[in-house]
């Protein structure tokens, strides 16, 4: 799989994408980091604590709807959510796992979310939820 097929996934998700579904995928963006954080040790460290906290109420409330995201600079906007995607792999790359690996069997995993016609299931809030035929991805042999 590739980045093409991650585009398409959302393609076929979201057709016409408005600023609704910009909140909902921000908020699924800032979770995933949050996700991460909490499996980072540095050192005891208070200010890591306070940063996953804060996400992870950043990614509650533009999922909810509370909080509304608008995008001031789309070049600069762009640039940083690929040079995200670089980086993610590049980080995954120096823990030593199969960034690529990973992508594929996470995307393969979120093609399963969609319905028995291939369309997708949303929650009360737009986000996409594991449907009847959901397998989570198998991420063994890629750490």
């Amino acid at each position: 799989m590739s980045i093409e097929s991650i585009a398409l996934w959302h393609k076929r998700a979201r057709p016409e994408p408005r600023e609704i579904h910009l909140n909902v995928q921000l908020g699924c963006h800032f979770e995933e980091i949050a996700e991460m954080l909490a499996v980072i040790n540095l050192s005891q460290n208070d200010t890591l604590v306070r940063a996953r906290s804060a996400l992870l109420w950043l990614a509650d409330g533009l999922k909810q709807g509370r909080i509304g995201a608008e995008i001031t600079d789309r070049k600069e906007f762009l640039d940083a959510c690929a040079d995200q995607v670089v980086t993610a792999v590049g980080v995954a790359h120096t823990a030593n796992m199969d960034a690529a690996e990973a992508v594929n069997r996470v995307n393969l995993s979120n093609w399963s979310k969609f319905d028995e016609e291939g369309f997708p299931i949303f929650d009360d809030h737009g986000k996409i939820k594991k449907g009847p035929k959901y397998a989570p991805p198998d991420l063994s042999g890629l750490y």
